[in-house]
């Protein structure tokens, strides 16, 4: 994807890495930033405020479950390791983990990506205080995490979650140096260059004509896959208009995909150049080009068989009663032609 800098809170915490054995090891990590959904749950943006002094509060209904979503400033990616500082009573005992689960979602999305039962984990490792790590690994990306209790055995005692936390993403894997395009004789001619890739896969083309809001897929370029050094690319668009919205679509061996900046490209000249498709026809042939260019049918002698008009940007020629073999349609204020062939078949 390409290489993208998102704002996130960035802390060092050796806290939240304590292994089983009590070691503790410094880790760059992010804390969730902000409270998506709650639901019996109080103090809520003291889960999201940084500080491991500071919890929400979530109290078992008799009925259902409370649940707290918190929200990540950046994607969480398959394989980061996750957890959440939680806290019920003086001590965590572990019976109290049967009726806690952790769901992780993308988006607001209302399905999830992930429902893990606490006692089934994880890594639950003891901090001071009577606090406590509750740990796994992400088995799909998200940036939405989601502690649901419910039906506790002491239904009085609350958990409190202090943090959730997941590794702070490395630089994404492509890093887009340049992108830009120019009018050329041949259409509108698109360079990009990246300065490193990683498990690239390959780049779409898209187009959107007038209005940058309907982007469509006009081409693909292959990418080198891993690459330390500058690599460039290059894509022609044969058939532009007068104005065109070109982006990128890099999509990854994993199917993930990011979008590059827009480039605008002005075809002022190459937009008054008659266009007639399709090259081989049996019925018809359409003329595209300014509304009100003159133009004339030709055959191979440069015979002029009939001539026309474009009309609303476009005009349609009925060819049916044309002997099969090659055409022309020329434009009469420039001279130039385009070819085409009349097929039976």
């Amino acid at each position: 994807m390409f290489k993208l800098y998102p704002l996130v809170r960035v802390v060092l915490v050796a806290l939240v890495s304590l292994s089983m054995t009590g070691k503790a090891c410094a880790e760059q990590v992010q804390y969730a930033t902000s409270v998506a959904t709650s639901a019996f749950a109080a103090n809520t943006e003291q889960a999201v405020d940084g500080s491991l002094m500071t919890a929400a509060t979530l109290s078992a209904p008799a009925l259902g479950a409370s649940r707290l979503r918190l929200v990540f400033s950046s994607m969480v990616q398959s394989g980061g390791r996750v957890g959440l500082v939680i806290q019920a009573g003086s001590t965590l005992d572990v019976s109290l983990l049967n009726n806690m689960s952790i769901r992780t979602y993308m988006n607001s999305n209302s399905g999830y990506e992930e429902n893990i039962a606490v006692n089934s984990l994880v890594t639950l490792s003891a901090l001071s205080g009577g606090k406590a790590n509750v740990e796994f690994t992400a088995g799909k990306p998200f940036n939405q995490i989601e502690l649901r209790v419910g039906g506790l055995i002491n239904a009085s005692l609350d958990v409190d979650l202090f943090a959730a936390y997941a590794p702070l993403a490395a630089p994404l894997p492509v890093e887009l140096a340049i992108f830009q395009g120019k009018s050329t004789a041949a259409g509108t001619s698109l360079s990009w260059s990246t300065a490193s890739e990683r498990n690239s896969d390959y780049f779409v083309v898209e187009r959107a004509d007038d209005s940058p809001e309907s982007f469509r897929a006009i081409g693909q370029v292959q990418g080198v896959g891993t690459a330390s050094q500058l690599t460039q690319y290059s894509f022609v668009d044969a058939r532009p208009k007068s104005l065109c919205y070109y982006r990128l679509r890099q999509v990854d061996r994993d199917g993930t995909s990011s979008i590059s900046p827009v480039v605008v490209v002005k075809n002022a000249a190459f937009s008054q150049r008659l266009v007639v498709y399709p090259s081989l026809t049996i019925e018809n042939v359409t003329v595209m080009g300014v509304l009100g260019t003159r133009f004339a049918l030709c055959d191979q002698l440069g015979r002029q068989l009939q001539t026309g008009e474009v009309l609303a940007s476009q005009s349609v020629l009925d060819v049916r009663a044309l002997p099969a073999g090659i055409y022309f349609v020329r434009d009469l204020s420039t001279g130039t032609s385009t070819r085409f062939v009349r097929s039976t078949r």
